[in-house]
């Protein structure tokens, strides 16, 4: 429903146009994210996601449908119980409303959408109508993904998609299965299907010490690149971070890496070398 009073008159007029059929479930909304795609963005990120790696740092991403934990909150220096939900179904008109409310600064930066997660394919319906609606406003659109989806989903938001932002996290396929939960066949399959057809794609690769940072790992990791750097954009390595230690505890969830330290620019100057020898083109973060 829009606002009457909104102050976008115009594209809440256009916006109901459409006849949105789907909702979505949500987590977040980042605005003003720079490291989500060029330009000033909005991201988007939706719950469920078919993978559970190690170093997960969204580990409330992963169900699919909004859930309630207990949680602790400091009330004058008092410890007060409460509870925390994490996630919100939403209808993708209302979505788009809160979307367009940044359009300027878009268009001003070239900036964009982004949707992420989660794995955003685990919700095709909603997210092909947001990218198709944002498309039709003119706006660019991104989707970040780790690529273990149906072929098919691919190929229905491929028109509507400006940029892929693509996972890659292991060369290995047994040990891609033991820290993520699947074999990374699907995810290099679809990667080749996106890069053949001329989609805009950058891989990103999370550097996990001890994980994938191996002479071997990384071997993989530049040969397989190396042989597809005519048709992708470029590469970003982006180092693990401990910040979602706090979540775990919350969500009383298992972390699977308590003792793997964070990488420091040291170490990702090496690593960011190692792939430019092979002439490829390498950003450190996103």
């Amino acid at each position: 429903m829009i606002h009457p009073d909104s102050p976008f008159p115009r594209v809440a007029f256009l916006i109901t146009q459409y006849n949105f059929m789907a909702s979505v479930v949500i987590f977040d909304i980042k605005r003003f994210a720079v490291h989500d795609g060029p330009g000033i963005r909005t991201t988007v990120f939706l719950k469920g996601c078919p993978l559970r790696c190690w170093w997960c740092h969204n580990p409330e991403s992963q169900a699919g449908e909004p859930f309630t934990v207990e949680v602790d909150r400091m009330v004058d220096g008092r410890k007060v119980a409460g509870k925390k939900t994490y996630g919100e179904k939403i209808e993708v008109a209302d979505l788009m409303e809160i979307l367009m409310r940044d359009r300027h600064f878009y268009e001003e930066s070239g900036g964009g959408i982004t949707f992420s997660g989660g794995e955003p394919l685990m919700q095709i319906e909603g997210l092909a109508e947001l990218l198709e609606s944002a498309k039709k406003h003119g706006l660019h659109t991104a989707v970040d993904t780790c690529g273990f989806a149906k072929r098919a989903h691919f190929e229905r938001i491929f028109a509507h998609t400006d940029l892929f932002l693509y996972d890659l996290k292991h060369m290995d396929p047994r040990l891609h299965e033991e820290y993520t939960g699947v074999d990374n066949g699907l995810i290099l399959s679809n990667a080749q299907f996106l890069l053949e057809n001329g989609a805009d794609l950058i891989f990103r690769i999370p550097v996990i010490p001890g994980i994938n940072t191996s002479d071997s790992q990384v071997s993989g990791m530049v040969g397989f690149l190396e042989e597809r750097q005519e048709y992708m954009k470029e590469v970003h390595l982006l180092p693990y971070h401990r910040i979602a230690d706090n979540k775990y505890l919350r969500l009383r969830m298992k972390n699977q890496l308590p003792e793997v330290h964070e990488p420091d620019l040291i170490f990702m100057e090496r690593l960011k070398v190692k792939f430019e020898k092979s002439g490829l083109k390498v950003v450190l973060g996103g």
